[in-house]
C-alpha cells in the first residue's frame, strides 16, 4: 500500500469519525448577476482544455478566479518532499487557454494543511484590474499578545498587481487559528472578506484545538487595505453570497443545544441587508424525533413523557439566489426514514455508496417552497459540495466521488470529480464524471462568461519520484475549462455520469424561524505586514489541448418522472424514478407553482410506513391468524403492512399513524366478536385467547415515531 492510499483511507476514517466533515473552498466576487431569462439553445463559441501546474513535489489548486480578460488565477499550496516540508501558498496567472503567464509563491508559511476542511485560497479582481488574494498563514507573529508570540495563524490579505507584484498586505484575525471563507470585490475598489475565527483568548494553552468554538466575521477593506469595518456573526457560516443589491444571503450552522433539545447544529438560511442586519433566518430540518421517556410511577402505572428533539435536515454547503429572487440551498440529504434507527448521520453505508444531492428552495421572504433530490450512480468519498450559478440561471454542482461505486477494492477508492448541471427547479440537465490519471479532486468552481464552467483541483499523477527510499507520485494543481454541456473537446477523461434518480423530498423536511444576529467587532489582530512574493518555477502539463469549439447548450432536462408532493391530508409519499443520462429530454419552460403556504411535513409513522417492505407469511398458523387480523386492522388504521413473520413466531404490522389506546380497544372489541376471550387489556397490551389459540399483542402506543403492532403467536 503506497502512502497516498494510506492517506486516503485515513482521511475516510477521519470523515466518518468527524461526522462526515466537508471539504469546501471559497468563491470569487466575480459572480454572475441574477437573470430572469431561461436557457437559450443558441450555438456559442467557447474554449476548452485541461491543464496541470506543478511547483515542487505537490501542488493543490484550492482556489480559482475567472479574470476579466478571459484568463484564470489558480491559487493553492505547494510543498517539497511529498508533504514533509513547509507548505507555501502560490498563484498561477494564465491566459484564456490556460498557459501560465507567471507563477509566484508566498514566502510566508501556510497554516491550514492538516486541517483540510478549512483550506481555502481566495482571490478576486478589483475595479482597477488588479487582484486581492487571501489565505491563512502562521509565521507572522503578534508580539502584542501578552508576553508571548501568537503563532496560531491568521488571515493574510494581499493585493497583487496584474504582473504579480505586491501592492499592499494586511493581517487580520483572532488569537487562535483563523481561516478565510469568502472574498468579494466592493464597488469602491476595496474588498469584503468572510473569515472564520476561533474564540478569543485561548492562545497556545489549548490542548484540543477542534474543541474551541468558532464564529464568522465579515471585514470590509478599503482600496488601500485598511479595515473600514468588521462585524461578528453569531454563527459559523458555511457559505455566503454578496448579492447585486449589496445585501447578503448566507448558509450557517446554528447550534441550539444550549437552549433547545437538538442533536447539534441546524443548517439555517440567513438573509441580511447591506449593513448585515438579519432580515430573516430559516432552519432546514427533518421532522422532530419523539421519544417516550419514563418519568416516574403513580401506583402501578408508569408515567410517560414525550420528548422531542430537533434534527438537521442534511449537510448543506452552498446557497445561491434563483432567477425569481428566491434562494436555493444545496447539500447532502439525510433520509428521514434513517433517523428511525437512531443514526442521524447514516447518509452513506460506505464511502463508495451513492449519496443524494438535495436542493431546498425558499422565496425572497424565506417561505419554504420545495425540496428535491438527485442521486447519481457514483459513490462519494465525503460530503464536499460546491455549487455555482451559470449565465442561464441554472446551477452546476461539483463534488468528489469514488472511481467505482459499490466497490470494495482499494484501487477503486481513488477520487474522481462529478459535475452535474440542474435547472432552477433541480431538474438535472447533464452529469459528467472526470477521471484523470491516479486520482482527481475538485476544489473550486466558476461559471464563465461563455456559458461554460472552469474548475480547479488536484490530480495524483502516474509519474513518480523517489522520497526516502520509496517511490511516490507527484501531485499537480488542476485547471479544467469545459463548455456549457460539461464537455472538453477531445477529452477521453470526461464521460457521462450514468443513471440518475430524482425524487421530491418536500414532505420530508421542514423549515422554522431561527434567531440569528450580528454585532460590531473590533478585530484583535489588524495590522499591516510585509508579504513577500517570489518567482517559483512551474512545470505545466497539457492533459487535453486547448480548442475553440462551438456548442449548442442543453436546455432541456433529463426525463426523471419525479413525483410531486401530495396534499397534507394524503399519504405524502415521495416517489422516484430512475433514468439514463442520455434519456429523453423534456422542455424546461414549465415552472411549478409555488405553494401559498409552506408545505406540511409528513409524520414519522407515515415516513416509516412508506419505506417499510411487506413480508411473506411463512406458516399455515400465521396465515390463519393474519386472515383474521388484517380486516380488523384495516378497518381501524386504514392502511396496514405486515413486515415480519420470521419462522412463524410472530406477526409485525406497521401503520401510517401512531397507535393509541383507543385503537387497542377497537381491535379488542372486534376480536371479542370473533369469540376471543380477553385475558389482559391495559395500555398498549392486549392478550386474548380461544380454544387452540392464544395471541399476545403489543401496540406501540408510546412510540410517536412509528405505528406498530407486534403479535406473539
Amino acid at each position: 500500500m503506497n502512502k497516498h492510499t494510506l492517506r486516503k483511507l485515513i482521511g475516510i476514517a477521519a470523515l466518518a469519525m468527524a461526522g462526515l466533515t466537508t471539504i469546501a473552498v471559497g468563491r470569487s466576487s466575480d459572480y454572475l448577476a441574477d437573470v430572469s431569462g431561461s436557457c437559450t439553445a443558441a450555438p456559442v463559441a467557447t474554449d476548452t482544455f485541461i491543464k496541470t501546474y506543478r511547483m515542487r513535489d505537490r501542488a493543490e489548486g484550492y482556489g480559482l478566479l475567472s479574470t476579466k480578460d478571459g484568463g484564470y488565477l489558480v491559487t493553492g499550496d505547494t510543498v517539497l518532499s511529498s508533504g514533509m516540508g513547509v507548505w507555501n501558498a502560490f498563484i498561477v496567472r494564465t491566459d484564456a487557454k490556460g498557459t501560465a503567464l507567471w507563477s509566484r509563491q508566498f514566502d510566508s508559511q501556510s497554516a491550514a494543511q492538516g486541517v483540510l476542511t478549512e483550506t481555502k485560497r481566495l482571490s478576486v479582481q478589483t475595479s482597477d484590474g488588479n487582484f486581492v488574494v487571501a489565505g491563512d498563514i502562521i509565521d507572522f507573529y503578534d508580539a502584542a499578545y501578552e508576553d508571548r508570540k501568537e503563532g496560531w495563524g491568521d488571515v493574510l490579505v494581499t493585493k497583487v498587481s496584474t504582473s504579480g507584484k505586491v501592492m499592499w498586505s494586511t493581517m487580520v484575525g483572532d488569537y487562535s487559528m483563523d481561516f478565510p471563507q469568502e472574498l468579494w470585490a466592493a464597488s469602491d475598489g476595496g474588498v469584503i472578506l468572510l473569515a472564520k475565527f476561533k474564540k478569543t483568548g485561548y492562545g497556545s494553552d489549548v490542548a484540543d484545538f477542534d474543541a474551541v468554538p468558532g464564529h464568522s466575521v465579515v471585514i470590509k477593506f478599503d482600496k488601500n487595505g485598511k479595515v473600514a469595518w468588521s462585524k461578528n456573526l453569531s454563527a459559523v457560516v458555511t457559505d455566503m453570497e454578496y448579492l447585486s443589491d449589496g445585501s447578503f444571503i448566507a448558509l450557517a450552522d446554528i447550534d441550539t443545544r444550549a437552549t433547545q433539545q437538538a442533536t447539534g447544529a441546524l443548517p439555517v438560511i440567513v438573509k441580511m441587508d447591506s449593513k448585515l442586519k438579519v432580515q430573516w433566518a430559516r432552519s432546514i430540518e427533518a421532522p422532530s424525533i419523539g421519544f417516550a421517556m419514563p418519568t416516574g410511577t403513580s401506583k402501578s402505572t408508569m408515567k410517560i413523557n414525550q420528548m422531542t428533539i430537533r434534527v438537521a435536515g442534511g449537510d448543506f454547503k452552498s446557497v445561491e439566489q434563483t432567477p425569481d429572487g428566491g434562494f436555493i440551498a444545496f447539500g447532502r440529504y439525510f433520509n428521514a426514514a434513517q433517523l428511525l434507527g437512531g443514526n442521524a448521520g447514516a447518509m452513506i453505508k460506505s464511502p463508495t455508496d451513492p449519496v443524494a444531492t438535495v436542493a431546498v428552495k425558499v422565496d425572497a421572504q424565506g417561505t419554504y417552497q420545495w425540496a428535491r433530490s438527485v442521486k447519481t450512480a457514483n459513490g462519494s468519498l465525503g460530503m464536499d459540495l460546491k455549487a455555482v450559478k451559470t449565465s442561464d440561471g441554472a446551477f452546476v454542482i461539483m463534488h468528489t466521488i469514488t472511481r467505482k461505486a459499490g466497490s470494495t477494492k482499494l484501487t477503486d477508492f481513488a477520487g474522481n470529480v462529478e459535475v452535474m448541471k440542474v435547472d432552477s427547479d433541480m431538474n438535472p440537465r447533464w452529469v459528467k464524471k472526470i477521471d484523470i490519471e491516479r486520482d482527481a479532486a475538485g476544489f473550486d468552481l466558476q461559471a464563465t462568461k461563455d456559458g461554460g464552467i472552469a474548475l480547479s483541483g488536484r490530480i495524483i499523477t502516474t509519474e513518480e519520484h523517489m522520497i526516502m527510499g520509496s517511490m511516490e507520485p507527484y501531485e499537480e494543481a488542476l485547471l479544467i475549462k469545459a463548455d456549457a454541456n460539461g464537455n472538453v473537446s477531445g477529452a477521453g477523461v470526461i464521460a457521462d455520469g450514468g443513471p440518475v434518480t430524482a425524487a421530491d423530498q418536500t414532505s420530508q423536511l421542514i423549515m422554522q424561524n431561527m434567531s440569528a444576529d450580528t454585532e460590531e467587532m473590533t478585530l484583535p489582530v489588524n495590522k499591516k505586514v510585509k508579504a513577500v512574493l517570489s518567482d517559483i518555477k512551474d512545470k505545466e502539463r497539457t492533459i487535453v489541448a486547448p480548442a475553440k469549439v462551438t456548442v449548442t447548450p442543453v436546455c432541456g432536462t433529463l426525463s426523471t418522472g419525479s413525483s410531486t408532493t401530495k396534499a397534507a391530508s394524503s399519504k405524502a409519499k415521495t416517489g422516484s424514478a430512475t433514468v439514463r443520462n442520455r434519456g429523453t429530454r423534456k422542455s424546461s419552460t414549465s415552472q411549478p407553482t409555488a405553494p401559498a403556504t409552506s408545505p406540511k411535513a409528513a409524520t414519522y409513522p407515515q415516513i416509516y410506513f412508506d419505506n417499510a417492505t411487506e413480508a411473506q407469511i411463512e406458516t399455515e398458523k400465521s396465515r390463519q391468524i393474519h386472515a383474521e387480523l388484517l380486516p380488523i386492522l384495516q378497518k381501524v388504521f386504514g392502511e396496514v403492512k405486515m413486515t415480519d413473520n420470521t419462522s412463524g413466531l410472530w406477526l409485525t404490522y406497521i401503520f401510517p399513524r401512531q397507535a393509541t389506546v383507543v385503537d387497542r380497544e377497537a381491535v379488542q372489541k372486534a376480536l371479542v366478536a370473533l369469540s376471543y376471550k380477553v385475558d389482559e387489556a391495559e395500555g398498549g397490551v392486549l392478550n386474548v385467547s380461544k380454544v387452540g389459540r392464544s395471541l399476545r399483542m403489543t401496540f406501540a402506543v408510546n412510540n410517536s415515531m412509528m405505528g406498530k403492532l407486534e403479535v406473539m403467536l
